[in-house]
């Protein structure tokens, strides 16, 4: 099974210092929007990449205070946190997932109400899933062409695939590693 229709729209990163991953990312030439806070997220954060003319940009996020992302960053330590996903109708899309292996996040049961947003998850697989509804999916050139995800078997890899993200595949000899526009970025280079 895979679906059609859906979009990578970003790879959100975990990161110590949006500064320095952001610094260390600034000789390669990628365009780098302005530093955001979120107080309700309690992050600030920097889209790399243009998101008005690519998909699967990157965004960069910091935990400034208490809540999910600093507890993710205590519990994990940085790293991937989500893949986020465009899609234009949220239920078929989650319905079509069912016998995929992957499950609701109970924080959808907010998230879905509020924004047009669910949430997916495996045990095992070290990444969430953001699934976004959107009125129009753009065909735009993506900035990351792969992220090679450490540990994930070819079953798990399936998953992802299922999910319409082609760009993920899985690393066997190093960690996280994004491929933009050609260059191999290591994550342990960002933090």
């Amino acid at each position: 099974m895979q679906i059609k229709n859906a979009i990578l729209n970003h790879v959100a990163l975990l990161v110590p210092s949006i500064e320095k991953a952001a610094n260390y990312l600034r000789p390669f030439s990628f365009e780098t929007g302005p530093t955001q806070e979120w107080d309700g997220e309690g992050t600030k954060e920097i889209y790399v990449g243009n998101t008005h003319s690519q998909s699967a940009t990157l965004l960069l996020m910091e935990p400034m205070k208490d809540g999910a992302y600093s507890r993710a960053m205590q519990k994990r330590g940085p790293g991937l946190h989500h893949l986020a996903i465009d899609v234009l109708n949220l239920e078929s899309y989650i319905d079509a997932l069912s016998g995929s292996g992957w499950l609701l996040h109970p924080r959808s049961l907010k998230t879905i109400q509020a924004s047009r947003t669910a949430w997916l998850a495996r045990p095992g697989i070290p990444t969430l899933i953001e699934v976004q509804e959107r009125d129009v999916l753009d065909k735009k050139t993506p900035f990351i062409s792969k992220v090679r995800i450490p540990g994930i078997s070819a079953e798990q890899l399936k998953m992802f695939h299922a999910l319409g993200i082609q760009q993920a595949c899985e690393e066997t000899d190093k960690g996280l590693t994004l491929v933009i526009q050609n260059h191999k970025i290591r994550f342990e280079d960002l933090v």
